[in-house]
């Protein structure tokens, strides 16, 4: 009886702490401001990226190109596109065409290199401003598609046109996946492109934000002497649980709300002025969504949270500045940007190569790289696997770090090192 006292007792301090960290964050009014204003940047940035995707550059509307073919042969068939109007001009030397547009700021020279009646050697743009690569790729494919035609017009194939028309080909491409005993489903291979980098990016952005979150509170507590009024009442260990645990609730809320927001604020306000394409555009990317990809972020954010803010809680009390807490926590966030550039260049790409595979079991990393690996498609195995060993890593760690926190948290006046640390880790 006396040991299940002293468990509740146990618990009731880690609750109150618990509850004090929560309160005082969530009262905040920068925590209010950023929960409302962070969906609405979200849901004005998705509008903003996907319009800016499937509309042609606007600002090019306006441009005039100017044709001097010097070979007499593909000028003519560059034609008007839907940003950019061409004119042919007379060739000249550069210098009176210079002198001819150089006051026009919407003007820009597209010089068709070669000899007349010969094969372009190639193109040079003259402008004022800089040209763009859309108006660099346009005129190239156009003189480049032309050289071709008349290329093949000189083997004296009969029915060349209708044989071209015939050879072109563009067939639609899907991906289906094969399901043991259930009914087979189609993939999107871009939209799990999309996700897998979004998922990646948001757990490694709130890991090291509320990890932060964590060794700053422990820093203020410490630099002004609260930290000594705490322990008076609650053990060491059960103070920093209660600080992560507190802390790991207000990323939970914010996390939920901003979701829910973001819902309102783009279907209520910005969807209505999204045309079909940007629609078609954003349901390929939102489709691989489901909940068997919402509940292993939820795993591996709240897992991954846990094991880094015990030890950034374990820094956080062997300093008394946040000034001095480069050299220590440095090596706390590189696994982290490890993981992110993996997520990058290579399991975006590879999501089986064994570098992916490997990532995703090794703790440091595995949060980022599993939760990027899963819209891919994830035997149950290698998460079951993943999150064992993130488990049995983070009670290992928190268990290093309460080590190193009772004796930080009391410690003044002399600068932190790894070798002070490993004292503090072993004594009695």
């Amino acid at each position: 009886m006396a040991t299940f006292a002293k468990i509740c007792e146990f618990m009731r301090n880690i609750m109150l702490i618990v509850g004090r960290e929560f309160l005082t964050r969530v009262q905040k009014k920068s925590f209010i401001i950023t929960t409302i204003l962070t969906p609405l940047l979200i849901a004005g940035s998705m509008f903003i990226s996907v319009k800016l995707t499937t509309t042609s550059g606007g600002e090019q509307k306006d441009t005039e190109v100017k044709i001097v073919d010097n070979t007499a042969l593909v000028g003519v068939f560059i034609s008007n596109s839907g940003s950019f109007k061409f004119e042919i001009i007379e060739p000249e030397p550069v210098e009176v065409l210079k002198a001819k547009y150089f006051a026009s700021d919407n003007t820009v020279i597209a010089c068709v290199e070669g000899e007349k009646a010969s094969y372009p050697t190639g193109c040079t743009f003259y402008s004022k401003k800089p040209v763009s690569i859309d108006l660099q790729r346009y005129v190239s494919s156009c003189i480049n598609s032309t050289v071709e035609q008349i290329k093949l017009r000189e083997y004296n194939i009969e029915n060349l046109d209708k044989i071209l028309a015939d050879v072109h080909t563009n067939i639609s491409v899907k991906t289906i996946k094969w399901e043991k005993d259930e009914t087979d489903r189609e993939t999107n291979t871009f939209g799990a492109i999309g996700v897998s980098y979004a998922a990646g990016f948001i757990i490694y952005m709130f890991v090291l934000m509320f990890g932060m979150m964590v060794m700053r509170g422990v820093i203020e507590e410490k630099s002004g002497r609260i930290i000594e009024i705490l322990i008076s009442s609650v053990r060491p260990f059960q103070l920093m649980s209660g600080k992560i645990i507190g802390i790991a609730m207000v990323g939970l809320v914010q996390f939920m709300m901003w979701i829910v927001l973001v819902v309102i604020f783009y279907y209520g306000f910005i969807q209505p002025f999204v045309g079909e394409a940007e629609n078609s555009m954003i349901s390929q990317f939102t489709a691989p969504i489901s909940f068997d990809l919402f509940l292993p972020f939820l795993i591996y954010f709240v897992l991954g949270y846990f094991l880094y803010a015990s030890m950034f809680a374990a820094v956080g009390s062997a300093v008394e500045a946040e000034s001095e807490t480069q050299q220590l926590s440095l090596p706390i966030t590189i696994p982290l940007v490890i993981a992110l550039m993996i997520v990058m260049s290579h399991v975006i790409r590879y999501p089986e190569s064994e570098l992916s595979f490997w990532t995703s079991i090794i703790p440091f990393t595995s949060p980022i790289v599993m939760i990027a690996r899963i819209p891919f498609g994830v035997p149950t195995w290698q998460i079951i696997l993943s999150i064992s060993v993130l488990v049995l890593t983070f009670v290992f760690m928190c268990y290093v770090a309460s080590r190193i926190y009772r004796v930080g948290i009391l410690m003044y006046g002399k600068k932190a090192s790894f070798k002070e640390l490993i004292k503090w880790f072993t004594y009695k």
